[in-house]
């Protein structure tokens, strides 16, 4: 395995974003698949981003309160992110983000280690306290609404439940969740073809479904000066983005 790979667990930023209301759903995809997606894929890996997981989860139906798309952006470190911004590449894909989501609402962390209780609101969290290399194994996204005959206190509280047990689950390498009021949104890596497809099956006694599966790895043939229509985000769907980039990051 090539260990330049790995990262630690509190340099992903863990994005939840709403779809800008001046957006329909295919205009949210296309630019999303043609410029977005893309733009965060070739601009930033040289800057140091590791990994990059963006999905979808189903549109027909979602509740507002869920988030439209989400996405993990693995960086070597918090301040590699930090610094990240000095490079003209960079800034160009972050202010691609006014183009497309509601920036009131859409928002992305650094994660902060599972608490022993008390899980906060709109707080991202990682399981695993361990680099990992998310990029080559496998990785199963959930996205699940409250249901409503549950609290929100009650809903962390369970949330908080499930994602201790899983921290004991055989063969898991890392760990993300982030509760709101009335969504979680989760992930969990395994090792490459050792995926548990039914990790998050607890879940659904406490949530509806808008996305369970694993994220398909997703080989990037064409850069920055080809003709290509970009890379495809239609919902439902989680990428695995097989990023480009020098090794010494």
């Amino acid at each position: 395995m090539n260990e330049t790979r790995k990262v630690p667990p509190d340099a992903v930023h863990v994005w939840r974003g709403f779809r800008s209301e001046d957006k329909t759903q295919q205009q949210f995809e296309e630019f999303l698949g043609s410029v977005f997606v893309p733009g965060c894929s070739l601009l930033q890996p040289n800057a140091g981003l590791h990994a990059y997981i963006p999905s979808l989860p189903k549109h027909e139906g979602k509740p507002p309160t869920v988030p439209d798309q989400s996405a993990l952006m693995f960086w070597t470190s918090q301040q590699t992110y930090h610094d990240a911004f000095k490079c003209v590449a960079v800034r160009c894909y972050t202010n691609l983000h006014d183009d497309l989501y509601d920036t009131s609402r859409s928002a992305a962390e650094f994660p902060i280690q599972l608490p022993e209780k008390d899980l906060q609101p709109e707080t991202p969290y990682f399981l695993i306290d361990a680099p990992a290399d998310w990029m080559s194994g496998d990785v199963v996204h959930y996205i699940g609404a409250r249901n409503h005959n549950i609290s929100p206190e009650l809903f962390r509280t369970q949330t908080l439940q499930w994602a201790r047990s899983l921290q004991s689950a055989s063969g898991l390498e890392g760990g993300l969740l982030c509760v709101g009021e009335s969504y979680i949104v989760a992930w969990a890596l395994w090792g490459k073809g050792e995926g548990n497809p039914n990790c998050f099956a607890p879940l659904k006694s406490i949530t509806a479904t808008w996305l369970d599966r694993t994220s398909e790895h997703y080989e990037l043939e064409h850069g920055l000066w080809e003709d290509w229509t970009g890379i495809p985000m239609t919902a439902p769907n989680s990428l695995n983005i097989q990023l480009h980039r020098t090794l010494d990051i």
